[in-house]
């Protein structure tokens, strides 16, 4: 796309009777859009399938979270359990019922992830059309490669959850509602008249509707898109006729969205009631350090740790500015054009808004926020798409380089605990009689999901208890106790000194294993007892 002109093109193709509408020539979608060449989907395809690739590699090298946990617990209930401990919980059915069309192949990490590794890359191949239709080939190339190498979009196109399938279906709402801002005259237009845009308004609703019928993250998307539609319906204030009827077609969508996601939403608030933001306590707080984390991991190119709130090292520290710098320029060539602005209110209106909402209530995640690193994505690619050609070129050859070389420790350092190896060696040494004290709550669940198969259920051979007293009680009637320090999720975790002082009772301990970097096993023998 050429810088922003004063040149100003007048539309007049509208049907008989209808007025002829003066717009920007930068936001003439249709006139910049046009069709795909063989080039531009070859380029595609192949982004796309790099993106697929490096969310396969080692897919199912790290065991299950929490979180992937209880979404393996879930998608072995029956349907009705299914859904009501959907609800219980804050989450729509939509995704779990998916996965449990998986159950006949298999339950074993990779197949249960492959879903959001395919729905990643398919939002790799959106995010190429929305900034190829603003601004090019070469803005699609950046984005793409952007969106394909960022390292927290690898690591939940690995994770049993419904990140990846909200970004996709944000994406396509996007790549809708971009289309529409592009061309306000055929947005106007009745759904039966020649020339209305029915495909930009599908795409947004089928977006928008499937986005918040799979996770509340979505719920900001809804504000985001209802700005634009404000900036769009602005734009169309000298044409009343076509701002009235874009005004019918706008409350329409917002109706149809309504009626498809409200029936959810209520189902959420009665399962809940007054304790919706109750189990939100473990967030930590906000912070200047958490928001530049939450920063650096959603779009600045940085691997995020699961269960602390932190950054594994980067061997490639000048990436992150690069990226903030083609955001920032992106975002400058942007900001006077509509589709632009549409841009910008979909990358800045959810993370404003949960700072927001963090000023009261701790909720700023990076998985909260990372779709909206889609349109950042796009407009890192406008940025880039300033530069001339050769200089484009060299740019996307040092970010591919770059970025694979930042990419690589996501595939061989530990970023989830090793709750499966933990399992393994409880499940071959614990004796019935024996005693498993977990200091973290889901610590049952963890040691039941990934309990080894063709073994023995630790919960069959021992008693598993949280509680201090028991495990203290059971130990002097002669139960060996095996005490289990780490974390299933994100949250504080004692060091291995405090939780031995917690234990002092028992003694000290004849065994330390530590499984991993983030959990450790301490044995304690009966009284008179030397294993």
């Amino acid at each position: 796309m050429s810088d922003q002109q004063a040149l100003s093109l007048t539309r007049c193709d509208a049907p008989s009777g209808a007025p002829c509408v003066q717009l920007p020539a930068a936001d003439i979608g249709a006139s910049t859009a046009g069709r795909w060449g063989a080039r531009e989907i070859a380029w595609c395809g192949a982004i796309v399938t790099i993106g697929l690739l490096l969310r396969l590699i080692r897919i199912g090298h790290q065991p299950f979270w929490l979180d992937e946990a209880l979404t393996f617990q879930r998608i072995h209930l029956n349907l009705p359990d299914l859904v009501n401990d959907s609800f219980a919980n804050r989450h729509m059915p939509s995704y779990f019922l998916l996965l449990q069309m998986l159950l006949p192949f298999g339950t074993d990490a990779a197949l249960l992830r492959l879903p959001s590794a395919l729905l990643g890359a398919a939002s790799i191949g959106v995010i190429f059309a929305i900034a190829r239709r603003v601004g090019g080939l070469g803005a699609a190339a950046v984005a793409g490669l952007l969106m394909a190498f960022s390292p927290l979009q690898v690591q939940y196109g690995q994770e049993a959850r419904s990140y990846t399938l909200v970004t996709l279906l944000i994406a396509v709402a996007l790549w809708g509602l971009v289309r529409l801002a592009q061309d306000p005259q055929r947005a106007s237009l009745g759904m039966r008249r020649p020339g209305f845009d029915g495909i930009g308004w599908a795409s947004y609703l089928f977006g928008t509707v499937g986005a918040l019928d799979v996770l509340g993250d979505a719920a900001p998307w809804l504000l985001a898109s209802n700005l634009a539609f404000a900036l769009i319906w602005h734009r169309l204030r000298h044409t009343p006729t076509l701002r009235g009827s874009f005004q019918r077609n706008w409350l329409l969508s917002q109706a149809v969205v309504a009626a498809c996601c409200l029936p959810l939403y209520g189902a959420i608030v009665m399962a809940n009631g007054s304790h919706m933001l109750e189990n939100f306590n473990w967030i930590p707080q906000l912070s200047w350090r958490n928001i530049w984390i939450a920063t650096k991991s959603v779009y600045l190119m940085r691997m995020a740790t699961v269960v602390q709130y932190g950054l594994m090292p980067t061997a490639v520290p000048l990436l992150g500015p690069l990226v903030a710098l083609l955001g920032m320029v992106g975002m400058y060539r942007m900001h006077r054009s509509l589709d632009g602005r549409v841009l910008l209110l979909a990358f800045l209106t959810l993370p404003l808004l949960l700072l927001t909402v963090s000023l009261f209530k701790s909720m700023l995640l990076p998985r909260y926020i990372l779709w909206s690193a889609a349109p950042f994505f796009v407009l890192a690619g406008l940025g880039a798409a300033a530069l001339p050609r050769r200089g484009l070129i060299a740019l996307s050859t040092a970010l591919v380089l770059l970025a694979a070389v930042n990419l690589a420790p996501v595939y061989r350092l530990e970023t989830k605990p090793r709750w499966d190896v933990t399992a393994a060696t409880l499940a071959a040494h614990v004796r019935p009689g024996d005693t498993v004290l977990t200091a973290d709550p889901n610590a049952p669940t963890m040691l039941s999901v990934l309990q080894p198969k063709g073994q023995a259920s630790i919960a069959d051979t021992a008693l598993v208890t949280q509680n201090l007293d028991v495990a203290v009680a059971r130990w002097k009637q002669g139960s060996r106790v095996w005490a289990v320090n780490g974390r299933s999720a994100m949250g504080v975790r004692e060091d291995v000194d405090t939780f031995k002082n917690a234990l002092a009772e028992l003694g000290p301990p004849v065994a330390q294993i530590q499984q991993g970097k983030e959990i450790t096993i301490l044995v304690f023998p009966a009284p008179g007892m030397d294993d």
